[in-house]
Parts: structure tokens; C-alpha cells; sequence
């Protein structure tokens, strides 16, 4: 069991379940976001000691060292400042840590070569480095990179104990193959290293492992987080479906009793009255219609062949009272345009679209009305007025639900609209329209692809 559980923190797991909705979009974020911060971080610190490097080639006498130490603190700086710079146009990606700390750990280990080899100053940075990697990389590269670590530890010690380079240690340290200590000092020395080497790389994958373990229950909590409140949301919606149905028949009741009182009212203010009392009513009707298309799910899709043209016509019949108490036109341009669609649904979106022209369009304005085949299959259809556009700050928001430029709209016949729309596969767009206005464009694909009876 235990160890089993090991080998989970090692290689960064917390148990073999699928990770919740969102764990790898939060994982690399925040892991992006700390690798950022490391990099800066390492811009700062490195200065000082690339600084302390140059000064010890400087005032070494021995060429080899100058020339080896100098082309590794360039070849160093060179190299981690093209990564930052990657980092900030890519961001965080596997690869670019794990070569980050190879070439780190590499450049680190010709340093402490240069510098004395077992008794450089400079291997301490390695036990930093062996943290971060566990933190970063991915668990078989990590312990390789620790055991590259280690490995660097037994060759400078081999180097110490053979002799084979006089000048190894530096001159400002005593000079000579290696320290005046004896062989135990270095083995002891370089046992200790390994050991630190070990430990920091299982305590970089001990923070690793801890680390995803709170992404995982972060994800997990606003998975259920999310998903309570869309069974929530569902209920309200359900609820309120019911009581715009429950309000449908007592306004049809007030309507109709209104109507009666009309007839036995002489003309005046109370007929006046009673006529505003209708119109509200209407209004009150058309908005719990709206919203019961909006609540209620959308139904499976009755295919046949139709024509968008004959729609279109159908649809400008409907709304010719309409227009002449606005003092608009409505003009049709379409010639047979077949099409494979729910004829009931797709007229509701075009009623919904040429309701809205109608509302937006000054007297004295004309609605169009044009459909033509389109590209690859299927039907377009344009509703042009010459209203004053959409509100640019509204954007794509104008489809949601509630949202209305209208003083008195329900803000829900653009959604019902486009989900219409897209349970056939076809999508409904709002564009400028030259001159001033606005084009409603409806697209239905062709036979094939509508064929399926899409969902919204």
C-alpha cells in the first residue's frame, strides 16, 4: 500500500481516477505562473553568482580555467535570457523546463569543475536545482536529472582522488590536484552530496504531488460547484415555465372579459381605457410566449422540404398589419429557394427576426426580406431594416437571454432565434448593414448536413 502510494508522489498522481473537469487548464496555469515567477527570480539571482565565477577566473593564473569558466558563464546568460524571453512569448510547456534545468545543471557542473571540482562553492546551487526539477519535471526525468546530479558529485571526486589535473583546486584556496584533506574527507563529501541530491529531488516531487492533489480538489470543488447550481438552475427554470403557463389563462380571461365591456362602452375615456388594458394584455401574452419557447426544451426537429422563399412571403403576410400601423414596408425578394428544415421552427426565427426589424425601423422605412441558395447548400436568409444597429458594446451578448436594447422587450427573441437556428445546424448572425440599419442573416444548411436534426 505504501508503496504504491510512493510511487502516486512520484510520479505526481493522486489516484488512477480521470481528473475532474478543468485540472489540466488549472494545473498548467498555475504551474506557467510559478515557472514565470522562477525565471524572474532567476534573472535576479543569477548576477551575483555568474559575478563571483568571473572574478575567480580573473584572478586565477591558469588559462584553461579562464578561457572554460568565461565561455560558460556567456554561453549561460546567453541561453537563460532567450528562454525568458520564449517563456513570456509561449508561456509554460514541459520541454522548456526540463531543458531549463539539463543546460542549468550542466553549466552548473563545469562552474564547480573550473572552481575547484568536490570543493567549488558552486554545488550548493545544484541541491536548489534538484527541488526544482522535482517540482516541474515529470518523474522519470527528474531522477534522471538527480542522478545526473549525482553522477557529476563521484566524478569530481574521482577527479580529487586520482590527481590527473595539478591545478585543479584553486590557487586562492591552496591549489594543487585537490584540498590538503584525506580521501575519507572526499568520499564523505561526496556521499553527503548524493544524498542531498536524492532528498531534494523526492522533496520537489513531494511539493509537486501535494500541489496537484490541491488543483484536483479545487477542480473537483468547482465541478460541483457548477454543477449544483445548474441543477438549481434547472429547477427555477422548470418553476418558472409552470407559472408563465398558470398566468397564460387568467390573461386570457381579463382579454376576454376586457372585449365584452368594450362593446357595451360608448366611446370615451373608458373605451380608451380598456383598449390600453388590451394592448398591456397582449403584450403580457407575447412576453410568457417568449419565455415558454425560452424554458421549455427544444423539441426534435420535424424535417421535410420546404421553401425559404414561400416562408419568407408567409412570414411578411403575417406582420403586413403590423407594419402599417408603423408606417413601414415590408418587401419580399425571393424566389424558390428549397431547403430540408422544420418549416414550423424555421418561420419562428424568421418571425422573430422581422418582429425585431419592424420595432427598430422609423416610419417611412422598408424591411426586406431576401433569401437565396447559399454557398455549398442549403439557404440564406437576409432581414434588413434601417433602424439604428445594435448597440456595439452589447457585442455578442445581444443573443443572451434578458439582453434588449427595447425599452419593453424580454430580451429572449434573438436566443430563441439562434437556438432554432442551431438545432438545424445553421447559425443566426447581426452585422451592420451599410447605410445604417442592420442585417439579420439566417443560414440553413443543405440536405445532408441537416438531415441529423442537430441539437442547440
Amino acid at each position: 500500500m505504501r508503496a504504491r502510494r510512493l510511487g502516486r508522489m512520484l510520479a505526481g498522481d493522486e489516484a488512477p481516477v480521470p481528473p475532474p473537469h478543468g485540472y489540466r487548464e488549472i494545473q498548467q496555469e498555475e504551474l506557467s505562473r510559478l515557472f514565470g515567477r522562477m525565471a524572474g527570480a532567476r534573472l535576479v539571482g543569477l548576477p551575483p553568482f555568474l559575478a563571483i565565477a568571473l572574478w575567480l577566473a580573473w584572478v586565477e593564473p591558469a588559462q584553461w580555467r579562464r578561457v572554460l569558466l568565461g565561455a560558460t558563464v556567456a554561453a549561460l546568460v546567453v541561453f537563460f535570457v532567450v528562454e525568458w524571453v520564449g517563456w513570456r512569448r509561449r508561456g509554460f510547456t514541459r520541454g522548456t523546463v526540463t531543458r531549463n534545468l539539463a543546460v542549468a545543471i550542466g553549466g552548473v557542473s563545469v562552474v564547480a569543475f573550473t572552481t575547484g571540482g568536490l570543493a567549488s562553492p558552486f554545488l550548493y546551487v545544484s541541491a536548489v536545482l534538484g527541488v526544482i526539477s522535482g517540482v516541474f519535471v515529470p518523474w522519470p526525468a527528474s531522477g534522471l536529472l538527480a542522478a545526473l546530479q549525482i553522477a557529476v558529485a563521484w566524478t569530481l571526486a574521482g577527479l580529487g582522488l586520482a590527481r590527473v589535473i595539478p591545478d585543479l583546486n584553486l590557487a586562492a584556496f591552496g591549489g594543487g590536484p585537490m584540498l590538503p584533506v584525506p580521501p575519507a574527507w572526499v568520499l564523505t563529501h561526496a556521499t553527503v552530496l548524493s544524498i542531498v541530491y536524492a532528498f531534494a529531488a523526492g522533496a520537489g516531487r513531494a511539493v509537486r504531488w501535494s500541489f496537484d492533489r490541491m488543483v484536483r480538489r479545487t477542480a473537483a470543488a468547482q465541478d460541483d460547484s457548477l454543477r449544483s447550481h445548474a441543477e438549481r438552475a434547472e429547477e427555477l427554470t422548470a418553476l418558472s415555465a409552470e407559472i408563465a403557463h398558470e398566468l397564460k389563462n387568467p390573461l386570457a380571461s381579463v382579454k376576454g372579459l376586457a372585449g365584452l365591456l368594450a362593446q357595451h362602452l360608448p366611446d370615451g375615456k373608458g373605451a380608451e381605457r380598456l383598449a390600453v388594458l388590451r394592448r398591456e394584455v397582449d403584450r403580457m401574452q407575447s412576453i410568457l410566449e417568449e419565455f415558454l419557447n425560452f424554458s421549455r426544451p427544444l423539441v426534435p426537429l420535424a424535417l421535410g422540404d420546404s421553401d425559404v422563399g414561400a416562408l419568407c412571403r408567409e412570414v411578411a403576410a403575417l406582420h403586413e398589419g403590423m407594419a402599417r400601423e408603423r408606417a413601414v414596408e415590408i418587401a419580399v425578394r425571393a424566389g424558390a429557394v428549397p431547403v430540408r428544415c422544420d418549416p414550423r421552427k424555421a418561420k419562428q426565427v424568421l418571425i422573430n427576426l422581422v418582429q425585431n426589424a419592424l420595432d427598430a425601423s422609423p416610419p417611412g422605412s422598408t424591411v426586406e426580406l431576401e433569401a437565396e441558395p447559399a454557398s455549398g447548400g442549403g439557404a440564406r436568409v437576409r432581414v434588413l431594416d434601417r433602424g439604428r444597429g445594435v448597440d456595439p458594446a452589447l457585442g455578442a451578448e445581444v443573443f443572451s437571454p434578458g439582453v434588449t436594447s427595447k425599452t419593453e422587450g424580454s430580451g429572449l427573441g434573438l436566443t430563441i432565434a439562434r437556438a432554432l437556428a442551431r438545432q438545424h445546424g445553421g447559425e443566426v448572425d447581426l452585422a451592420p448593414r451599410a447605410g445604417g440599419g442592420t442585417s439579420a442573416v439566417v443560414t440553413l444548411p443543405g440536405r445532408a448536413a441537416a438531415a441529423g436534426g442537430g441539437a442547440a
